[in-house]
This record gives structure tokens, sequence and C-alpha cells, in this order.
């Protein structure tokens, strides 16, 4: 259990205290006693390690037989989550890549922490090699034997390798700030077990809370809704039954929070027309055709923070495909993405229709993977691809690092606009990219379209290729056509 220094400012005493029962009130009295009582509590908890909190295997979902995990030396539930898809039914584009022409697998495991932990990984072979993602964390595991060791200061969410092994998805959740009761009539309250209640549509201040060690197999759906929230520490998961199975549409004040979303079919969690939404802490796991992340569409004021995705198309995607509603403010912070099949890490577009997509941040995240073949030659590990007639503008990337492996550093790309629908061609501008650390050498594509629709005003400043300084177009990485002005270096 961790204690922070704002939580001991009023125990710093400079003198001893001397209570006087008949000149002290009987709530200064009694808070005295209070203060005396928990100062020892309060020390005693300074020095026990971090506090974990485990959720029970959930019925139905398998357990691994390849990881026993411990943290501080109690063990945490460890699921083995492989697909079942029929293989020889999938698109044969999707079938293209011997990645996505077998089932895919990994295991889960997902509890909640506060303060250091010490994890434990035990694997059935000798550990040859383990890496821990992101690298950007700098955790260098110990190893003997079977067994791999590290040390996690705080919560966090990590993609772990261990020899050939499938890779672990490792979620340390912080804990929960307020838990809804079950009693509350807004509240669809799904405890520990398995729950089947299908799509559910949300009203007005409606909240699902599912607890760790919950599944629940459904989706949402809202439609002209506020202060609408689903929160705790289980799984949604769409069995891979439910088309585009998160929809929050023309609704305001929306919160996900803390919850594992996966097995959806095609788009995962798709915004619709909204304003003030926010996905912290969630955790996004894909693996059929299409299944981006989280995609804001034609909304303002989006917040994606903290969140883990793993998806098998774009792990999330900013687009604009009604001409009458303009995408702004979307801030995306503090993510770690995984573009494992036919994915940007993030991109913005294909689909961009409306009249302006603009000041978009993203910043401090990681990229593990970005892969896959697209309408455009291939993904890359961010990106902008016009396909429409929309003006993009005053875009933000800021302390990104991208690791191996990616098709395409990042690209800025206005299309004819017939991409993905039939439309007159946009317009890029006002784009800065700073410290940005990417640690392979790949393609950096500039491409506008003709005079009149053109890539302009690019600034990389304090970017990075292998460790190596950035400082012009003169770099080998870079391809741009005729149609692009002033990109700057600083």
């Amino acid at each position: 259990m961790i204690v922070s220094e704002s939580h001991f400012y009023f125990f710093h005493l400079t003198k001893p205290i001397f209570l006087d029962p008949m000149k002290t009130s009987y709530s200064h009295f009694v808070g005295h006693i209070l203060i005396i009582l928990i100062i020892p509590l309060i020390i005693t908890a300074c020095n026990t390690p971090g506090l974990v909190i485990s959720y029970p295997p959930i019925p139905e979902l398998v357990t691994s037989d390849v990881y026993t995990i411990t943290v501080n030396d109690q063990e945490v539930w460890t699921e083995k989550l492989k697909t079942n898809m029929d293989i020889g039914a999938l698109p044969e584009w999707f079938t293209s890549t011997p990645y996505t022409s077998v089932q895919q697998e990994v295991h889960i495991v997902n509890f909640s922490a506060a303060g250091e932990i010490e994890v434990n990984i035990h694997v059935p072979e000798t550990v040859n090699r383990a890496m821990i993602h992101p690298t950007s964390r700098g955790i260098v595991p110990s190893i003997q034997g079977n067994i791999l060791s590290f040390t996690l200061r705080g919560p966090d969410k990590l993609y772990i390798e261990v020899n050939d092994l499938p890779p672990v998805c490792f979620f340390a959740n912080p804990m929960e700030k307020s838990i809804p009761v079950p009693e509350d009539p807004d509240v669809r309250y799904f405890g520990p077990g398995v729950h089947r209640p299908g799509m559910m549509n949300l009203g007005n201040n409606e909240v699902v809370y599912i607890a760790g060690g919950a599944i629940v197999y459904g989706g949402i759906r809202t439609n002209g809704s506020s202060h609408v929230k689903i929160l705790g520490r289980g799984i949604l998961d769409g069995d891979f039954e439910h088309q585009r199975m998160v929809v929050p549409e023309n609704s305001d004040q929306v919160e996900f929070n803390g919850i594992i979303i996966r097995n959806g079919r095609s788009w995962t969690n798709t915004i619709v027309n909204c304003t003030n939404v926010r996905y912290e802490n969630v955790k996004v796991i894909s693996f059929g055709p299409g299944g981006d992340g989280i995609n804001p569409l034609g909304s303002r004021h989006v917040v994606i923070n903290d969140c883990f995705l793993r998806c098998s198309d774009d792990c999330i995607a900013i687009k604009s495909p009604d001409s009458t509603l303009v995408v702004e403010d979307v801030m995306v912070t503090n993510n770690t993405m995984i573009g494992y099949a036919f994915s940007d890490g993030i991109t913005i577009g294909f689909e961009t229709n409306g009249p302006h997509i603009s000041h978009v941040k993203v910043s401090n995240c990681d990229i593990l993977m970005a892969r896959g073949g697209s309408r455009v030659d291939g993904h890359s590990a961010f990106s902008i691809i016009c396909d429409g007639p929309a003006v993009i503008s005053d875009i933000f990337y800021e302390d990104i690092r991208v690791e191996e492996p990616v098709l395409k550093l990042f690209e800025l790309n206005i299309t004819d606009g017939t991409k993905y629908g039939i439309n007159p061609p946009g317009h890029i501008r006002n784009i800065h990219l700073k410290n940005i650390a990417w640690t392979s050498e790949r393609p950096i594509i500039l491409n506008g379209f003709d005079a009149d629709h053109r890539v302009g005003n690019v600034l990389f400043e304090n970017c990075t290729i292998k460790g190596e300084s950035l400082k012009s177009t003169d770099h080998p990485v870079f391809q741009i056509n005729e149609f692009v002005d002033d990109v700057r270096f600083k």
C-alpha cells in the first residue's frame, strides 16, 4: 500500500498536543484522537508491499496452460484467449498474412494494484528470450530457468513476449475510486460470473458496472443520451456476434472506464456525433476483419487516455464520414497501441468528408506494431489519409515512441477521394511532430494530390530514427511529391 506525501501534511506536528476536555470542543477532541490513532496505521502501511486485488476465475473461460503469474506472492488468474474463427470463411485479403491465416492467441492477466509490485511469471520451459513492452518503460526482467521476474512501480499495461509462446496482455489496473451500488435504479450491475444481456440500450444517467471477475456477452447502444457511464474491471465481450458492438451516437458526457472490450465484429467502439466522450484505462482486443479499436466519427471533445489497444485493424481511427459534421478537440494520450494486423497505431482518415478535422493532439503514446496492407500501399505507425474534401489542420504529435515491426513510419497523403467513396480531394496543413522516436528505418511519405490540394506547413521537431536526429528531407526515408510545401526541421 502506498500513501502519497499529500496525505501526511496534517501529521507534521511542531509541538506536542495537550487536550483539555474543558477547553476543547467535542469535534476537535475526537479529531485529534483519530489522528493519533491513524498515525501508526499510516506508518505501518508505508512499510508494506503494494496492495493487490485479484479477481476470481471466470466460469466458461479457459485458464492459461502456459503462464502462472504471481504478484507480491499472490497468484492472479490468467486467461487463455484463443479464437475459433472459421478461417476459410474469412475474406481472402484478411487471411493473406501468416499471422491472420491461423487462430490468434493471447493470454490475459487482469487485476488491480496500488504501489510497487513484484511480478513472477512461470512458464513450462526454459526462458531464453523475454521482452517487456513498451520498451520505453525500461523494464528488464531477471531470468532464472523457467521464471522471469520484474518490479512494477505502479499500475500499468504491458505486452510481454517470452520465447515463441503466445504473448501476455498484462493489466495492472489502478484501484477503483467509486463502485456503484446494485440497488441504484440507474445502475445495471454485473457481479462476478457470466452474463448474457445481449445488446444494451442506455438512456440518460444510466450506468453499466461490470465487476472484476465478470464477463458480459453483449454490446452497448446509446442514442441522444447524456451522462452515461460504463465502468468496472470486468469484460464486455461481443462474442463475434455484434456488428459495431459499442456505439454511442448523438450523445453527450459518455464515459468508459476500466473495462476490457473485446471480440466484436467490425469496428469495436464507434463514437458518432458525440461530445464530451472519455475512454479511460480501457483495454480493447480484436481479432477479426475490420477490428478497429476506438473510432471517433464526427465528434468533438473526445479523450482517449491510458488505454491499451491490440487490434486487427486501426487501433484508433478519427474520421468524418458525414459531410455535415466536424471533428474538433480530440486528445489521445498515454496509450499503448498494437496494430496487430492491417492496422495503424493511430490514423486520421480514410473517411474525411466533413468540413474540417482540427485540433487533434496525440501525446505520450507507444506504438508497438503497425503492419498489413491498405488502399495506400500499407499501414503506418501513424498517419493522416485525407480521402475526402475535409480540411485537416492543427494536428500535434508529441512524445511518441514507435517500436518494430512497422511498415511505414509516418504518412500524410491526400488521395483522389475515391478510396472509400466518391468525393473530391481535401487538404492537409499545420502538422507538428515533436519528440518522435522511431526505432527502425522505414518510409516517411508526404503526398499532396495536385496544385490545389496540397500538404503544407509540416514541422519535425526533435525527431529521431534509430537514435539519429532527423534534420532534413534529404534523409533516405523521405518520399515526397511535388504537392508538398514548407517542410521544416527544428
